[in-house]
């Protein structure tokens, strides 16, 4: 698992609760709702950038990369 990876908010659908993170220089990462650290509604926004850990798992065809423990920063964007 690498750990504290940052990356943007691609796209995310709001109503299906998944998402992609990009990353520079890497393939696109796979995000669900239930791995957003955050109190509220658990959703992110296009252009959010966002830190994350990404662990891999070759079985799973598209999801293959995931982000967990994402959590949104404060960054200006």
């Amino acid at each position: 698992m690498s750990r504290n990876i940052k990356g943007v908010c691609r796209i995310f659908h709001e109503e299906e609760g998944w998402g992609w993170i990009s990353m520079e220089g890497e393939d696109d990462v796979w995000v669900h709702f239930s791995n957003i650290e955050m109190n509220d509604y658990k959703s992110l926004t296009k252009g959010d950038i966002v830190s994350f850990d990404l662990v891999e798992n070759p079985n799973l065809k598209e999801q293959s990369r995931q982000a967990i423990n994402v959590r949104k920063l404060d960054i200006d964007k």
